[in-house]
């Protein structure tokens, strides 16, 4: 009997040993990863160009069409309240908590270390530094790919209302 308690025992710790390293991170761990990631200026850089995007996007839904002053300056107004509406949201004591509870439901004390580690080092804020760039790339290629997908829907709901 004694050895079965002691083969039992065995095995629930070998069995409990990826549930301790599994452990989530730290309060700690994630400010020192947001930190090292730069996380409030990748916000604020992020902020700018989600309001460049914004124009873009208008500019290319109103292209070709004949708009006046006061069209254009509705749209202007609309603009500027999404504008300030986003920078009213898009704050990092908005943000902050929100980050703390992905990466904390996300990635374990480990992962957030092995992050740490590599955001910290030269290839990481390397990494970092292009990151701004690397966005606005992919926002411009998803605006592209999906700018005909809207046309064609403005196209469609046109047509089903006889317009």
């Amino acid at each position: 009997m004694t050895r079965f308690i002691r083969i039992l025992t065995l095995a629930l710790l070998l069995g409990a040993a990826p549930l301790a390293a599994a452990q989530p991170p730290s309060q700690a761990q994630i400010d020192r990863l947001l930190e090292v990631m730069r996380a409030r200026e990748t916000l604020d850089a992020v902020i700018p160009q989600v309001q460049a995007s914004q124009q873009q996007m208008v500019a290319q839904m109103t292209a070709g069409q004949e708009l006046d002053a006061e069209e254009r300056s509705k749209i202007n107004r609309v603009i500027e309240i999404t504008n300030a509406r986003l920078a009213e949201t898009l704050t990092w004591e908005t943000m902050e908590p929100i980050y703390h509870d992905i990466y904390a439901r996300t990635f374990t004390g480990e992962d957030v270390d092995a992050m740490i580690e590599f955001y910290a080092s030269p290839a990481g804020q390397k990494t970092l530094e292009k990151m701004p760039q690397l966005m606005q790339n992919t926002m411009q290629a998803m605006q592209q790919l999906v700018m005909p997908v809207l046309q064609q829907l403005e196209q469609e709901i046109a047509a089903e209302l006889g317009g």
